[in-house]
């Protein structure tokens, strides 16, 4: 029986393998025979040639691999990275040195168009073949990050600044590698360093803004805000400050629509024209797309929702790019949906063309700009309507995304004209929580550093929410209160210490500060009872950390926002039935904390609400915003049929 090319191919690999190369050469023979110019055959044997340091033989084979490659329009990368050691074994050095160049642009074009696995094989190639390469190095590492790699970065980018690599962009991506890696103090240095490089690096400039949030180094932060938000103002400034970022400025909800519309233009692939959606037949199939189906805050509170979709109307798709995707909450979520993509290793047109096989009609982006988004999936239209929900506060500004779902609470009406996409609002809260999350069995105060009888008040936001002039007020109430203590999520050491300054300066004993270490999910609800009450936060709000403090029975003071990232807050607590928790001033915020330190029955007493309803409460009623959820998608669908413009 004749084999095909392909099956000869395989049988030739499996030669090799064994360690059989003459016999594999046979059969690539036997393919030139009657394909002269195959170039995969051609391939082959020059490798061998190559290996056997007949480099003459190699070159005139890859030389015509090449060009038939060409001739048929055939992917070239592994041609092209045998040219280049073909040449480096023959000393020909500007030879090999274009052929790098060739699989270095190619390996760009995979990283755009988010294939980063791939695009970093092809790299490291390339870097074995050019070790003292600066540029490949300088790629490799971007790709590194890309891939969530940042140990892998950091080698990779300080390797080229060591090689000689200049500009404010290689400390910037250093800065990056040092804050995936959790150490924010290096990473706010390097940031420092790339500014000094290049004081028009409005990217460097922006990691900077949030490392000072971060590490709470509020002496200067202010020069450096109005610095960043100027450059809105300067058409000729560099557009790429990532948007997440802009959520934590003192923005407006004008600036913010600004940076996203800016990010997009530069950063994202012009979107396709939107394609007429047909009438709905049968049950509407719902693509979710995100990075974050795992253990994660959204991707707990979401886990209810998938499982309650009613299977007789939605038929539901999950695709997943996260890179983590273990654990009883990643296969919970799996287990909910109809179907199950893996799509982490997948380039992004890839990705479309499977959601557009799977005839998605509406796609709903779950990540946004937050770290590890992949919103170019969403450039070619791969659904007649493609929507982002709870992962980004705030407009994207792409012309890809159609709707934002938010409420009337965090999107009064009003604010429609500072959104790029059409606003839809939930009836309830935009928030979803699942009702099946469990409450595991509190720890006591001397498990968590905490005095037996204090009025313990707590802010266990991430330290980049901080800010100088709420806790200012936080540590007013330390006053008016001995026995009060205020418990924050232990950040950087140089983080801690900074605000222990703080405290120090408004005459409060550092003492009172009492910092709790990251832990697992189940130990950290486990321990939220321990709180009196919830500190929120300006600009940038609480909102999965503000509904796990809620759903364990702890209320929250929180202040209205001007954005909707500093208004979810106000959202939770209207669903929870505790309005007079919100208010819509900082000095509002501060009298009304003033108050309930004076009133800690008060406080109890919103305590005992939340935990008497916790069955029946609004905000925790995952069947309801379900039914919620499925009618506005159907009305989201329905709508763009009838007006497709």
């Amino acid at each position: 029986m004749q084999l095909t090319v392909q099956d000869a191919f395989a049988l030739a690999a499996r030669h090799e393998a064994a360690g059989r190369a003459a016999d594999a050469r046979a059969i690539y023979e036997q393919i030139l025979a009657s394909l002269p110019e195959h170039p995969g055959a051609l391939l082959r044997i020059a490798e061998q040639e190559l290996a056997a340091g007949r480099h003459a033989g190699a070159l005139e084979r890859l030389t015509r691999a090449l060009a038939a490659a060409r001739a048929q329009a055939l992917p070239a990368q592994e041609i092209w990275l045998a040219l280049a050691a073909t040449h480096v074994a023959r000393d020909e050095r500007d030879e090999a040195d274009a052929a790098i160049e060739h699989v270095h642009g190619m390996a760009r074009k995979l990283k755009a168009a988010g294939a980063v696995e791939a695009a970093k094989e092809l790299l490291e190639r390339c870097v074995a073949l050019a070790p003292e390469n600066p540029d490949l190095l300088l790629s490799l590492g971007a790709v590194c990050l890309d891939a969530n790699r940042p140990a892998e970065a950091k080698q990779q980018l300080e390797h080229a600044a060591a090689l000689g690599a200049q500009g404010g962009a290689v400390w910037d991506n250093i800065g990056l590698a040092h804050r995936l890696l959790g150490d924010d103090e290096q990473a706010f240095l390097a940031f420092e360093h790339a500014l000094a490089a290049d004081s028009s690096l409005t990217p460097a400039l922006a990691n900077l803004v949030n490392a000072r949030y971060t590490l709470c180094e509020w002496d200067g932060l202010e020069a450096c805000e109005q610095l960043l938000i100027a450059t809105l103002d300067d058409p000729a400034s560099d557009p790429r400050w990532p948007p997440w970022i802009a959520l934590s400025l003192p923005t407006s909800s004008a600036q913010q629509l600004a940076v996203a519309r800016r990010w997009s233009n530069a950063m994202l692939p012009a979107p396709a024209p939107r394609h007429p959606a047909p009438a709905r037949a049968g049950r509407l199939r719902v693509g979710y797309l995100s990075g974050n189906f795992r253990d994660h805050p959204t991707g707990r509170l979401m886990a209810g929702l998938f499982e309650a979709h009613d299977r007789s109307r939605f038929d539901i798709t999950g695709y997943s790019y996260g890179r983590d995707s273990s654990g009883a909450t990643a296969a919970r979520i799996r287990a909910a949906f109809d179907r199950w993509r893996d799509v982490r290793d997948i380039g992004d047109a890839e990705v479309a063309r499977m959601i557009r096989d799977d005839g998605i009609d509406i796609l709903v982006d779950r990540h946004g700009y937050t770290l590890g988004g992949r919103l170019s999936i969403l450039a070619s239209r791969p659904a007649p309507v493609q929507i982002h929900y709870m992962s980004y506060p705030g407009t994207l500004g792409y012309d890809a995304i159609d709707g934002v779902i938010a409420d009337a609470e965090v999107i009064p009406p009003g604010d429609e004209a500072f959104f790029h996409e059409r606003v839809w609002r939930l009836p309830r809260c935009y928030y979803v929580n699942d009702s099946r999350r469990g409450l595991p069995a509190s720890t006591p105060r001397s498990a968590n550093a905490l005095p037996e009888d204090a009025l313990v008040l707590a802010c266990l936001n991430q330290s980049h929410k901080l800010r100088r002039p709420l806790f200012a007020a936080w540590l007013s109430a330390l006053r008016v209160r001995d026995d009060a203590v205020l418990w924050l999520l232990a950040g950087h050491p140089r983080m801690q210490q900074n605000l222990r300054t703080e405290a120090e300066r408004a005459g409060v004993d550092p003492g009172r500060l009492i910092f709790a270490r990251r832990v697992a999910q189940d130990a950290h609800i486990a321990r939220l009872a321990c709180a009196d009450l919830a500190l929120d936060t300006l600009p940038y709000g609480a909102h999965t950390t503000g509904c796990d403090a809620l759903w364990t029975g702890v209320p929250m003071l929180t202040c209205r926002g001007a954005t909707f990232a500093g208004r979810v807050g106000a959202s939770l607590l209207t669903a929870a039935g505790l309005p007079e928790l919100i208010t819509d001033s900082p000095e509002a915020y501060v009298a009304r904390l003033l108050e309930l330190v004076s009133a800690p029955q008060r406080v109890r007493e919103y305590g005992d609400h939340l935990n008497h309803t916790r069955e029946t409460n609004p905000l925790f009623d995952t069947a309801g915003f379900t039914r919620d959820w499925e009618a506005l998608l159907l009305e989201i669908y329905d709508s763009t049929v009838r007006s497709p413009g």
